[in-house]
């Protein structure tokens, strides 16, 4: 694989950038979804803003992502981590039988990430969902992650285990929760609330979102939704990765408009697919109600519209099933699955009726972005300069 960085901007206005910088940052992202760009994009933006370079290593939805973001200095492309499963779901057993495959390309991860440290000398590195991370550690380059690991894990052992979930919760989430107590330097784990966490190398921070959802947050705090039968429109926001749900929409009559993002389809009356979009805000601005998987960046740009939201989460994944316990148990909204959506949400619709919903607190933390980014240039502050390769 080619692993010179594609540069977004001008040679020189790039290395101009690097001289003045505050610091210089590379992001390690996973690109299998577009939750874990879009979250590190919002931190990227508050960075960029104290005159911080910015620099990205990912993969798959990555990097069409970040291929047009403008004060991203270079995007680099690198091979990609994955899940296994079934068509039934996520499994941990089958992503533990797939270590060798996994191995090999956490060589090759290496290999070009080592390749990109030669050019850039970062300051600080930041990681959402990577794990190559030896180069960075050889170099003494601190290592801060975007992570939920810590909150996952909290809040899966105080509740009933969903069935299907164990394999995955031990072999993927807790070790996950293990590799960044161990080998990162920080680890900042949004949430809506403040909370102790379990590990002083975790920090809480606000729930990162991107500005433009940040925008259409309410301006007060709101605690009851509107009633159910003035719903009119709903949008489904499924998930960018090869896990989102399937819901078949033509076996029900539809009494208000269904525009559908992340999938394509035949549209029909009250029903629009919009097949994969970057820019889905107004289409958030405009609607009533959501649908979303479990990934944490669409629940946090939920919570922060607080408007009314169903999650299905993706059979057999830990973290998505508990981070659909939360929308339930914060009052947001309700779990589903691909199956039962429609007739829960035609149900609370023929009703009149929020079925079921719990009391939402007054306020939830969104302000992460700006917190990451502070404790970011913190830390890449109190280090020297990385003058080579050791």
């Amino acid at each position: 694989m080619n692993t010179d960085p594609v540069i977004d901007l001008s040679v020189e206005r790039s290395a101009g950038n690097r001289t003045s910088a505050t610091c210089t940052c590379l992001f390690i992202i996973n690109g299998l979804g577009l939750g874990n760009s879009t979250r590190c994009f919002a931190v990227m933006k508050a960075l960029a803003d104290a005159g911080c370079s910015l620099h990205v290593l990912t993969s798959g939805n990555g990097l069409a992502f970040f291929q047009d973001k403008r004060f991203i200095q270079s995007l680099t492309p690198m091979e990609a981590f994955f899940y296994s499963g079934t068509s039934e779901g996520i499994s941990g057993w089958a992503t533990l039988k797939s270590l060798r495959a996994l191995g090999s390309i956490a060589k090759s991860k290496r290999e070009q990430l080592d390749h990109l440290l030669d050019q850039l000398r970062p300051d600080v590195a930041v990681i959402d969902s990577e794990y190559a991370i030896s180069p960075l550690r050889r170099r003494g380059i601190p290592v801060i992650a975007l992570n939920t690991s810590e909150m996952i894990v909290t809040e899966y052992l105080k509740r009933r285990h969903a069935p299907g979930t164990l394999s995955h919760f031990w072999f993927i989430e807790y070790t996950d929760y293990l590799f960044h107590k161990h080998y990162c330097d920080l680890v900042l784990s949004p949430f809506p609330l403040q909370t102790p966490t379990r590990h002083p190398k975790f920090r809480r921070v606000g729930l990162i979102v991107r500005n433009s959802v940040r925008a259409l947050a309410p301006r007060r705090s709101q605690s009851d939704f509107s009633a159910p039968r003035q719903i009119r429109k709903v949008v489904f926001m499924l998930s960018g990765s090869v896990h989102a749900s399937t819901i078949r929409f033509e076996e029900y009559q539809l009494p208000f408009q269904v525009e559908v993002v992340g999938r394509s389809g035949e549209s029909r009356e009250n029903l629009t697919y919009h097949g994969r979009r970057m820019d889905n805000e107004a289409l958030l601005a405009a609607a009533d109600a959501l649908v979303i998987n479990g990934g944490y960046s669409a629940v946090s740009e939920a919570f922060a519209l607080r408007k009314p939201v169903f999650v299905i989460p993706v059979p057999g994944h830990a973290e998505q099933y508990v981070n659909a316990c939360l929308v339930s148990d914060l009052g947001l909204g309700f779990v589903a699955t691909e199956h039962d959506v429609l007739p829960q949400l035609l149900n609370m619709y023929q009703q009149n009726e929020w079925i079921g919903l719990k009391r939402m607190p007054p306020a939830f933390q969104i302000n992460g972005a700006e917190q990451a980014a502070e404790m970011i240039v913190a830390t890449a502050e109190r280090q020297p300069r990385v003058t080579g390769k050791p």
